[in-house]
């Protein structure tokens, strides 16, 4: 087609600019003093830009000619010129396997089967016996039942409330120190913080002590043991002391918070008081000098009569 045109950049700056100047933008916003005015000075409107944009803020409203002309001006370049090397086009990111995972399924189209009529009868069919191959001993049989510990390990989904733990055996003479915390449990204890590991180490400090204890049997050093004991019972005395001091600590920051929030929301609530009282009797203030006006300008135009 000869007669084939193309827009240029003067008509894509021209609809912008028609875009622009729409007067489908501009809002009549009412005055609520003067809503029912008809005194052109007391006008009963005023007209406002609307702000909202139909177009997203991510779309370009630049004319794309100038960089098809560098496309373009660049392949005859290449064209006519063998040494010349045209730039590689980079190209955005799809992510597929991201935020644009979606975009590249689709449901599936089951098409619709037709019934068959009743007088149409098909033979049956007979399907020939399969004959398994050999098995193959390259790879170890897969078992048919999964055990308690192997499902843990392979759950997917989170309804399990405690973590598996399994079987255990303790060697004779010996105390694992592992079975001292069977109290710690998940979400009691575990995973532990600081706390559980301070308990941890008192815990091992009164073990180490316990076996610095002269023996029961030995009267000589009945003594000696009685004042260790006081000593310890003192220090397990001092430690409760401290962390219920802590926690009262913790206890009265909170109740400082709490207390300090109430009365900020007091102030708050007596400031709108105050605002809304003002308010209203700015409100009573304006009535009155308008009424005194009005009087004014009615005994004006009466004595002008």
């Amino acid at each position: 087609d000869p007669l084939f045109i193309v827009s240029s950049e003067k008509d894509h700056a021209q609809a912008n600019l028609q875009a622009t100047l729409v007067r489908n933008k501009l809002r009549k916003v009412p005055r609520f003093r003067t809503m029912f005015s008809n005194l052109i000075h007391y006008p009963r409107y005023s007209l406002n830009w609307d702000k909202s944009d139909p177009v997203p803020p991510f779309i370009s409203r630049e004319w794309k000619g100038y960089e098809e002309q560098r496309k373009e001006a660049l392949r005859q370049l290449a064209a006519s010129d063998p040494s010349f090397q045209m730039p590689k086009e980079v190209y955005e990111d799809p992510e597929v396997t991201g935020k644009n995972r979606y975009k590249y399924f689709e449901r599936p189209f089951f098409p619709f089967c037709k019934q068959i009529p009743f007088t149409i009868a098909y033979s049956p069919f007979r399907a020939e016996p399969y004959t398994f191959p050999p098995a193959s001993t390259k790879y170890p049989p897969i078992p048919s039942k999964c055990a308690v510990g192997t499902q843990t390990d392979y759950r997917d989904s989170e309804v399990q409330t405690d973590p598996y733990s399994p079987e255990y055996v303790v060697c004779q003479d010996s105390v694992p120190e592992l079975l001292t915390l069977a109290t710690l449990t998940w979400g009691r204890g575990l995973p532990a913080g600081q706390a559980e590991v301070e308990m941890i180490e008192r815990a091992r400090e009164k073990r180490t002590w316990e076996a610095t204890l002269p023996l029961l049997t030995d009267t000589t050093q009945y003594e000696k043991r009685r004042r260790m004991m006081s000593a310890m019972e003192r220090k397990e005395w001092a430690f409760r002391e401290q962390e219920i001091q802590k926690l009262q600590d913790i206890r009265l920051e909170v109740l400082k918070q709490l207390l300090k929030k109430r009365e900020e929301n007091q102030n708050e609530v007596n400031m709108k008081n105050l605002n809304a009282q003002w308010s209203k009797l700015q409100e009573a203030k304006e009535a009155k000098v308008a009424k005194i006006q009005r009087a004014h300008v009615s005994e004006k135009e009466e004595w002008r009569k």
